[in-house]
């Protein structure tokens, strides 16, 4: 009898009071970011310094969930951040650049791979705002 209370006991624990956010791979949130978007493209990025500090990860939401993207190129307090895009366009290094003077995101092929992909749907320039990013 004393087993099968301890049993059930543990299983209630298990089933319920387990903090199953201990064990999940993804970013942990609240973090900052930026939400930027214009009349075509809407994007959400955020930065996470929690495992590394001097190489940044970023991440961009995609079909509402945050996808690593790439890492942190370069920064400068107060002026600008670059980092790259590797699922926007596939076969092509591209990066993002925001002025955080002005709060305008940009874009910036780095090298045209196999030329396969049509650079016309890479976005102009857009206005963004800093965000906190909570779920």
């Amino acid at each position: 009898m004393k087993f099968l209370k301890l049993n059930f006991i543990l299983a209630i624990f298990i089933i319920f009071l387990f903090p199953s956010k201990l064990i999940a791979n993804d970013i942990s949130l609240p973090s900052a970011g930026f939400d930027c978007s214009d009349d075509n493209y809407k994007f959400e990025f955020l930065f996470d310094r929690s495992k590394d500090m001097d190489n940044p990860k970023v991440y961009r939401r995609i079909n509402g969930k945050f996808i690593e993207i790439g890492n942190l190129l370069a920064e400068k307090q107060g002026a600008y951040v670059i980092w790259e895009d590797k699922d926007f366009l596939k076969t092509t290094d591209f990066a993002w650049t925001f002025d955080k003077v002005t709060s305008k995101l940009s874009s910036i092929v780095l090298s045209v791979g196999l030329g396969i992909e049509k650079l016309d749907k890479i976005p102009k320039p857009m206005t963004c705002m800093q965000k906190i990013f909570y779920y």
